[in-house]
């Protein structure tokens, strides 16, 4: 007796002594109920009834309603202004896709162009020349490159060169079929001599055996003087070309050469392990769907499965990397310089590499510990956890179309997202050609007969008879200033259109789950086709409210972007220690933010499913709920999301570890079944991100489910409480758990 009124929660409570009974009884201070003085019992009626002392202040609690049956039939259109200004705004995108496609022309951006403007293998001029070459590549190894364009010729070609060649005087002109000339001059047929064709830049001067590399020809750089027949080549100044020059005026496109290698690697990789990795993406589902469904029978032997099995696979990951880690550094066989590391192409070398399993290690360590704390800590609230997921797991089984619709939202949001892609591709490439007059790294030097370097040219009318040295060539194209608010328009439509197929999806599932929790017989009142049902409810009443929430999340997105592109800019212009601070504290809240919207979204949604209130409301009501139970919602729903989210992982893990070990060659009896490959690690990357997409798409019905019966679980212990007038529509295990029970059938 004495111990339990020292425990504080009998701060809230009144203590009354009955004669004849052995203790006491407790009456709750707020709502004057009396119970059993049990410190267990006092402190789940705590949590619901004493939790917030400021009840009044967030809404009163629901009142019983004898006509209420769950989602509600009479209901009328929410939110019209903000469906009006959605179908505006997704004209609006139609029009700029219209613009877009007008104006733009993609294979500008996938193919070369050359010095005027000619698009290598798509122009009807060069549609037979695919390759762009530089007549002297060693003219572009300046600084200013970056700034002005590279002042040499670029011609489309059929192929590119394969052996080394340079302008020597020959008396027979045997030299002709050796140049490779501008547009509409032939070396062969014309006129004019060869020496005047190569110092008048109208042929090469001289080319060096050359590779296709992104529709480019790239020299392949020896070390030291290229030569040709014994003989150093020269260019037009007569100076000496060797690799380091070619390698200094061709080292951006050296660095794509080296993602171009592991791009070819990965893609035949792709090619050949194909069926590996479509059978790994079955195999994903069928282990997805088996887990799903197992839930439904013995959810708590899976979340505790669950719950072990992520522990012992973050244990096993301790043990192997850490092994790993110990046996290299014994054997130290690895002898690669730093400048090796961060250029090397091969993959599998940091597999070889120390630090690569230590950091692995701490990775799996951290994820091994925190597991094992919310595991011993949170026991007690877990098995609340798996009660509430028994009921969704009760609830997926009785709608099992649930399963399936998320497939309906996903297809539409990739049908959105590569409508974006297109646009923006489009938009990339619209504006016209821009030609620029071009000089040497030593000046053209011709200001005075009105030829200045980086001046805007017409290529037509140009003429370099008063400065030879200049030439009018292709620059780029030149951009509408109204193209960067277009993208951002295209950008900000994308998100929007993304978090509204989402807050569909979710509204649908919502109504579909609140039927189920509000049939008081789940076996008889459960309506038919409740997914169908609530599908045409959403489609036909609340698309404006879908509208409003997508909208907001939208816009907290985009102040997210461009706070990147700010810090981005930032970055390069100063290194301060506190700008960088202030804008990741900047970056946080906006992310703490669009969390806690995303929250209030959700919770919305459910609300506006079941009373077709408009979203304020809507998001107001449920709030006001969360907020009168906030105890329940932080510790139940909480573990239940990260309950959720250790079956995903435990799924994901599974699939991947298993597809690490057979891919890398550890099962030797599978060994000689298997494809070769550059990098075993693509198929089993490509698959462990697959099944992450693929599990999400099953757990994220299970999670919408657990918020909408919680939401739901809410509002029964404030409407109803167990008599026979007003019964609660929750489980036998939650009402066991909660200490609660329908009186009525107890009689």
């Amino acid at each position: 007796m004495t111990g339990r009124k020292a425990d504080i929660i009998w701060k809230f409570y009144e203590k009354e002594v009955v004669e004849g009974r052995k203790g006491c009884r407790a009456i709750c201070k707020k709502c004057h109920k009396a119970m059993e003085g049990q410190i267990a019992r006092m402190k789940a009626h705590y949590s619901n009834c004493v939790a917030l002392e400021t009840s009044d202040e967030i809404g009163e609690p629901v009142q019983y309603d004898p006509e209420f049956k769950g989602p509600i039939k009479d209901r009328s259109c929410t939110d019209i202004l903000c469906l009006l200004l959605f179908i505006a705004f997704l004209a609006g995108w139609g029009v700029v896709a219209g613009f877009a496609a007008f104006n733009g022309d993609p294979s500008r951006l996938l193919y070369p162009t050359d010095s005027l403007g000619r698009v290598c293998g798509k122009d009807p001029e060069v549609i037979n020349k695919t390759y762009l070459l530089f007549f002297d590549l060693t003219r572009c190894a300046s600084p200013k490159v970056i700034a002005t364009g590279c002042p040499t010729p670029q011609v489309c070609v059929k192929e590119c060169p394969q052996e080394n060649w340079f302008y020597k005087p020959s008396p027979d002109n045997s030299i002709r079929s050796k140049l490779i000339c501008i547009e509409g001059v032939n070396g062969v047929t014309d006129p004019r001599e060869p020496s005047d064709l190569v110092k008048n830049g109208i042929c090469a001067y001289y080319y060096v055996q050359s590779k296709p590399l992104a529709g480019r020809c790239i020299p392949k750089v020896p070390a030291g003087n290229i030569t040709m027949g014994g003989a150093a080549i020269l260019n037009v100044d007569q100076e000496t070309v060797t690799g380091k020059l070619l390698a200094d005026a061709s080292k951006y496109l050296a660095k794509f050469y080296q993602a171009s290698e592991v791009a070819e690697g990965v893609f035949q990789d792709i090619k050949t392990t194909w069926w590996i990795i479509l059978g790994g993406f079955v195999v994903a589902m069928l282990v997805s769907f088996l887990w799903i469904f197992l839930l439904r029978f013995i959810s708590a032997v899976m979340i505790w499965f669950s719950l072990v099995a992520f522990v012992g696979l973050s244990g096993f990951g301790c043990y192997y990397t850490m092994n790993k880690y110990l046996t290299l550094r014994k054997d130290g066989t690895i002898n690669m310089t730093m400048p090796e590391i961060q250029f090397t192409t091969e993959f599998s070398k940091y597999g070889e590499l120390e630090t690569t399993w230590l950091i692995l290690f701490i990775i799996t360590l951290t994820v091994f510990l925190v597991c094992l704390f919310v595991l011993i800590f949170l026991r007690k609230r877990i098995n609340i956890a798996i009660a509430l997921i028994g009921q969704a797991s009760k609830a997926v089984g009785n709608i099992m179309s649930t399963l399936f619709f998320p497939i309906i939202p996903y297809i539409i949001q990739l049908i959105v997202l590569g409508f974006f892609c297109i646009v923006a591709l489009y938009l990339s490439s619209a504006g016209k050609a821009q030609y620029r007059i071009m000089c040497p790294s030593t000046g053209c030097k011709c200001e005075a007969v009105g030829i200045k370097e980086n001046a805007t040219c017409d290529y037509k009318t140009f003429s370099n008879t008063s400065c030879p040295e200049a030439s009018c060539q292709f620059f780029d194209y030149h951009v509408d200033p109204n193209i960067p608010r277009l993208h951002i328009y295209n950008v900000f439509a994308l998100f929007w259109a993304m978090f509204f197929v989402s807050a569909f999806g979710e509204m649908v599932l919502a109504g579909a789950f609140a039927s189920w929790y509000w049939a008081f017989n789940k076996s008889k009142d459960v309506p038919s086709l409740p997914v169908t049902s609530s599908f045409g409810r959403t489609l036909r009443y609340h698309i404006g409210t879908l509208a409003f929430g997508s909208l907001i999340i939208a816009i907290v997105r985009m102040i997210r972007v461009i706070l990147e592109y700010i810090d981005h800019k930032v970055k390069q212009k100063t290194d301060s220690k506190i700008i960088h601070c202030l804008l990741c504290c900047c970056k946080c809240c906006l992310w703490c933010l669009e969390k806690f919207l995303k929250f209030i979204n959700r919770n919305a949604y459910v609300y506006c499913a079941i009373y077709g209130k408009n979203f304020c409301v809507s998001a107001k009501n449920a709030f006001s709920l969360i907020m009168r139970n906030i105890a329940r919602v932080v510790v139940l729903d909480k573990v239940t999301d990260f309950l959720l989210f250790i079956g995903k992982m435990v799924v994901v893990g599974i699939v991947g570890i298993a597809s690490f070990f057979i891919l890398s060659g550890e099962i030797a009896t599978l060994d000689s079944y298997l494809p070769a490959m550059n990098y075993y690690l693509t198929p089993v990357i490509i698959i462990t991100i697959g099944t992450f997409f693929i599990a999400t798409a099953f757990f994220s019905v299970y999670a919408m489910a657990v918020d909408t019966l919680f939401l739901c679980f809410l509002e029964d212990c404030e409407r109803n409480d167990g008599s026979s007038e007003r019964p609660y529509y929750m489980s036998k295990d939650l009402m066991k758990i909660l200490e609660k029970k329908n009186k009525f059938k107890e009689e």
